[in-house]
């Protein structure tokens, strides 16, 4: 603030001033950083200068602030909402993709056992594989060698047939009995390449396994031609197959030699499967964690949430904004209504009227009767003028009310009751005034004021001090004024009769009271009189 607005505000040119700061748009736009800080407007009042004006200007503070929160709530949510509506949209367009995803992750870790199952089962089957592996490589000579066998046979049992049988015969035999081994063999190593294929579906091992079957078939085709070159030995037949053997023995030779030049690839395939299959096993655990969390997560969320979500994507942002502008609505009804404030207070103000009418009844007419009256005569004898005055004021303050087009349910109601609290407030003050003299209209002035606030007229006695909520009970125009209030607003007969019967204890009461002291506090109250006429004060 600058010096000239100090001043302005210390020399009474200005009741208050507002400061906003610099920095007031940065710590609103701040809740975006992570570290959301209060904006501040200072708010400075001179007391000094009216006691009213403090009151007004704090009102116009509080209503700057409630309308820049107001803004700013309004301003969030719309964004807020406007991201939820975005998110709806998104959820919208992908249900069926997360529907079908959430699924398969169920599925999944439905399985979760078995794949546990299969990789222990792959890894036995691996180690086993490699130990028969270690093994099995040794059959590959093997088999290349009764291959060779057998090849090297077919020249001596070429010279052997049509010459000597019977050696053609053993020789026959024996090609047999080399290729039955080599055939046994290579189905052996088939099946654990097989069950080491089934394990890692590594495609070389495939390879391989195809090979094999290639060979098992060409050996299989070469034993079927022996075979028959045997029989047709055996029955003494003349034997024209030695084209066909040696055929399907080139066959299988050229097979052989593929199957032996395969033996580092089934090595690396080996490998490789050993090295696939270790990373499976340390990555398994976290990715069977992650499905479990996944599946737990996906399930947290049903297809009844995606649809709610997508709802508030079909939110009218207009409505949002009205919402949070005003999030209750409130319907106001009336029961009793009062057309205006007037209307309000002229309960109040009509009792007090006539109170300080009385008041100004015995303050202006003397109290004492020329004659040899008695006390009690005199009491008695001047009351009939009193109430008489009461009526009059009681009319001329109800014609005024009536004037001044005060609300009211009944004017015949409100004329008798106007009258009839006259009269007791009359009866109060007139019987005080009697008793005591002086004193009586004192103490009646002192009830004045404190009926002004005790009865409730304007404040709610609620919030009254514990003073004036103690004698509130105890005061006379309390239940004028709800006699009153019933007349203005609405009648309920009960709670009207019940004011007029408890406003008529008070009148009665001083009535028995002054007549009990008025004959001993009469001479004292004159004594005192005189005593203030010489004094030459009044």
């Amino acid at each position: 603030m600058t010096e000239e607005k100090q001043w302005g505000l210390k020399s009474g040119e200005y009741y208050a001033v507002l400061i906003i700061p610099g920095n007031f748009s940065s710590d609103i736009l701040s809740i975006k950083n992570g570290t959301p800080r209060q904006a501040k407007i200072e708010y400075i009042v001179n007391d000094k200068l009216n006691p009213v004006a403090p009151r007004i200007t704090n009102a116009g503070a509080d209503a700057l602030q409630a309308k820049i929160n107001s803004e700013i709530v309004k301003t969030i949510d719309g964004i807020i909402f406007g991201k939820i509506s975005s998110a709806g949209e998104l959820a919208r367009a992908n249900k069926a993709q997360f529907l079908k995803t959430k699924s398969f992750i169920n599925e999944l870790n439905g399985n979760i056992q078995n794949i546990d199952e299969t990789l222990k089962r792959a890894n036995s089957d691996l180690q086993t594989g490699q130990s028969f592996w270690s093994g099995l490589k040794g059959y590959l000579p093997e088999i290349r060698d009764n291959s060779n066998f057998v090849r090297e046979k077919y020249s001596l049992l070429e010279s052997y047939i049509g010459k000597d049988p019977e050696k053609a015969l053993t020789t026959v035999e024996n090609m047999e009995t080399h290729l039955s081994e080599a055939i046994t063999s290579l189905k052996y190593l088939k099946a654990v390449l097989s069950s080491l294929y089934s394990a890692t579906g590594d495609p070389q091992l495939k390879t391989a396994i195809n090979q094999i079957d290639t060979n098992i078939q060409k050996a299989s085709e070469v034993l079927g031609i022996l075979q028959a070159i045997e029989s047709d030995l055996k029955t003494k037949k003349t034997s024209n197959r030695l084209v066909q053997l040696k055929a399907s023995l080139d066959r299988m030779d050229s097979a052989i030699n593929m199957l032996m030049a395969n033996e580092d690839r089934i090595d690396s395939s080996m490998r490789e499967a050993s090295a696939k299959l270790g990373i499976a096993n340390s990555k398994w655990p976290v990715i069977r964690s992650a499905i479990q969390e996944a599946n737990q997560k996906l399930n947290s969320i049903s297809e009844d949430d995606i649809d709610s979500l997508i709802r508030l994507a079909d939110t009218d942002p207009s409505a949002v904004r009205e919402y949070f502008k005003s999030p209750v609505k409130m319907e106001k009804q009336h029961i009793y209504p009062v057309e205006n404030y007037g209307s309000a207070l002229a309960p109040f103000y009509v009792p007090l009227s006539l109170w300080i009418g009385g008041i100004i009844a015995v303050a202006m007419i003397t109290m004492r009767a020329r004659g040899n009256y008695s006390s009690i005569e005199v009491y008695l004898g001047r009351m009939g003028l009193f109430l008489i005055i009461s009526i009059f004021q009681a009319l001329v303050v109800a014609a005024g009310a009536m004037l001044l087009r005060v609300q009211l349910t009944s004017r015949l109601l409100f004329v008798l009751t106007t009258v009839y609290i006259s009269i007791c407030s009359m009866l109060i003050v007139y019987s005080l005034t009697s008793a005591l003299g002086n004193a009586g209209k004192a103490i009646s002035i002192i009830l004045l004021v404190l009926q002004i606030t005790g009865t409730g007229g304007i404040f709610p006695v609620e919030l009254l001090p514990p003073f004036f909520q103690a004698i509130h009970p105890y005061l006379p125009l309390t239940y004028a004024v709800g006699a009153l209030r019933e007349v203005v607003g609405g009648v309920i007969w009960s709670s009207y009769w019940m004011n007029l019967a408890l406003l008529s204890v008070f009148p009665v009461m001083a009535f028995c009271i002054t007549v009990l002291v008025k004959e001993k506090m009469d001479k004292r109250a004159h004594w005192m009189e005189s005593k203030l006429e010489e004094s030459g004060l009044f």
